[in-house]
C-alpha cells in the first residue's frame, strides 16, 4: 500500500527533520621469433641485399635477420621490417616479437604494444590487448615472458627472439575485474553522534565491494546553518567509501525550481563534499517529468553528480533516466519480486527500494530482487518513524548485497 510519510522530529542543533516519503493516496503511480642479421651488407646471403645483408637477403640489412630480413627493419622478407620479425611482418616491428605487427609484434608475440604473445599491446600479453600478459587480458604492462624481446630479430638483426622484453607481463598480468555487487540507499536520518553512524561505516568497511549510499538530513533538508558534526560525521562515513547525498523534499513537484534550486545550493554551500541530492517526495504524474529532469541537472551542474528520487511506488516509464535511481518502493514489508519484474527491460540501477518493518533479514528476496533493482535496504524499523536508527540486521544484508 502507498502511504504519505509522517513526519518524524529528531532534534539537532534545534532544528526538526523530516523523513523520507512515499506517494500520497491522491497521486497514481506505480615482440617475434626470427634471429638477427648474421651476414654481410650485399645482396649473397649474407650480404646487404642477401641473406644477411641490408636490403633483401636472408641475414642481410632487409633480408634474413638484416634491417629488412628476419630481424630486419623495413622489407618484407623472412625478419624483415615487413616480414618476420621486421618492423611490420611476422616477427619485426609488426611481425613476431615486432611492435605492431600481428604474430608477436605490437600485436604479435613479444613485441611492444599489440597482441601477440608477451607484447604490450592488443594481444596476448600487450598492454591492451586481449592476450595473455597484457593490459588487455591478464593485467597491465610489465615484464615479458612472452617470446622476443622488444623486436626479436627486430631492425638491425641482432636480437634471436629470446623470451622477455621490456615491457609485457607474460601470462596473467595485474588487470582487475569489477565487482558485481549491488547496493543499499540507507535513510540516515540520525544525528551524526548517533550510534548508527558508526554502524554504517563498520559494516561498509567489511563489505567494500557494495555500493552504499547514506542519505543526510540535518533539518528536513540542510538546515539554516553549517554543521560541525555533520561536516566531520560526513568526512567520516566518505573516508568508508560509503556515497553520502543531501535530502531535500519536492511537495511532490509544488515546490518551486527556484525553492529547490536555492536548497541544493545551501547543500554544496554548507557541505562541499557532498556527493549528491535525494529529491524526496517525488511526483510520479507524467506531466512532472520535465521538473524533476530540471532539478537533477541542476544539482549536477553542481558538482552533485548523483541523483535519487523518491516516489515510493510505482512510477510511468517517461521518468527512467529523469534521475540517477528512483525508489519504486517504500511502504511496510518487502514487495512481491513480480511486481519488480516489470522493469525487467531497464538497467538495475535505474531502481531501488526501501521496505520498512521487515522484522528479520529476507535474504530470498534480496537475491530475486536484485535482478531488476540495484538497491535493497530493509529494515526492522516501523511507523512512525522507520528512519531514526539503522536496521539491526544491517551487515547480514551487506554479505546478501555482495
Amino acid at each position: 500500500m502507498r502511504f504519505r510519510g509522517l513526519v518524524a522530529v529528531v532534534l539537532f542543533s534545534g532544528m526538526p527533520f523530516a523523513w523520507s516519503c512515499a506517494q500520497p493516496s491522491s497521486i497514481s503511480g506505480s615482440d617475434g621469433t626470427g634471429g638477427g642479421g648474421t651476414g654481410a651488407s650485399s645482396a649473397a646471403t649474407g650480404g646487404s641485399p642477401a641473406t644477411g645483408g641490408s636490403s633483401a637477403a636472408t641475414g642481410g640489412a632487409p633480408a634474413t635477420g638484416g634491417a629488412t630480413g628476419q630481424g630486419g627493419s623495413s622489407t618484407t622478407a623472412t625478419g624483415g621490417s615487413r616480414a618476420t620479425g621486421g618492423t611490420s611482418a611476422s616477427g619485426g616491428a609488426t611481425g613476431l616479437g615486432g611492435s605492431l605487427g600481428t604474430t608477436g609484434g605490437a600485436t604479435g608475440q613479444g613485441g611492444t604494444s599489440a597482441s601477440g604473445t608477451g607484447g604490450i599491446g592488443h594481444g596476448s600479453g600487450g598492454s591492451a590487448g586481449t592476450s595473455t600478459g597484457g593490459h588487455g587480458t591478464g593485467g597491465s604492462a610489465g615484464t615479458s615472458t612472452g617470446a622476443a624481446g622488444h623486436s626479436a630479430g627486430g631492425s638491425t638483426g641482432t636480437s634471436t627472439g629470446a623470451a622477455g622484453s621490456s615491457s609485457t607481463t607474460g601470462s596473467g598480468g595485474s588487470g582487475s575485474t569489477s565487482s558485481t555487487a549491488a547496493g543499499t540507499i540507507v535513510p540516515l536520518y540520525t544525528d551524526p553522534s548517533d550510534s548508527s553512524w558508526n554502524a554504517i561505516i563498520t559494516a561498509a568497511e567489511a563489505h567494500p565491494t557494495v555500493h552504499v549510499v547514506a542519505i543526510v538530513n540535518p533539518s528536513n533538508g540542510p538546515g539554516s546553518s553549517k554543521s560541525s558534526g555533520y561536516t566531520a560525521g560526513i568526512a567520516a562515513l566518505q573516508a568508508a567509501n560509503i556515497k553520502v547525498i543531501g535530502y531535500v523534499a519536492t511537495g511532490y513537484a509544488s515546490h518551486s525550481i527556484a525553492s529547490m534550486e536555492s536548497e541544493i545550493d545551501q547543500w554544496k554551500s554548507f557541505y562541499p563534499t557532498l556527493q549528491g541530492i535525494f529529491f524526496d517526495e517525488q511526483s510520479n504524474a507524467t506531466g512532472d517529468v520535465a521538473h524533476y529532469q530540471t532539478l537533477s541537472q541542476y544539482a549536477k551542474s553542481q558538482g552533485l553528480s548523483y541523483t535519487v528520487g523518491n516516489p515510493g511506488t510505482g512510477v510511468p516509464a517517461a521518468y527512467v533516466g529523469a534521475m540517477d535511481t528512483m525508489l519504486i518502493y517504500e511502504s511496510n514489508g518487502v514487495p512481491s519480486v513480480s511486481s519488480l519484474s516489470e522493469w525487467s527491460g531497464y538497467a538495475p540501477s535505474n531502481f531501488g527500494v526501501i521496505p520498512y518493518a521487515v522484522s528479520s533479514m529476507d535474504t530470498t528476496f534480496v537475491q530475486q530482487a536484485r535482478k531488476y533493482v540495484e538497491y535493497i535496504y530493509l529494515t526492522n524499523d516501523d511507523l512512525p518513524n522507520p528512519w531514526d536508527s539503522l536496521t539491526s540486521y544491517f551487515s547480514t544484508l551487506l554479505t546478501a548485497l555482495e
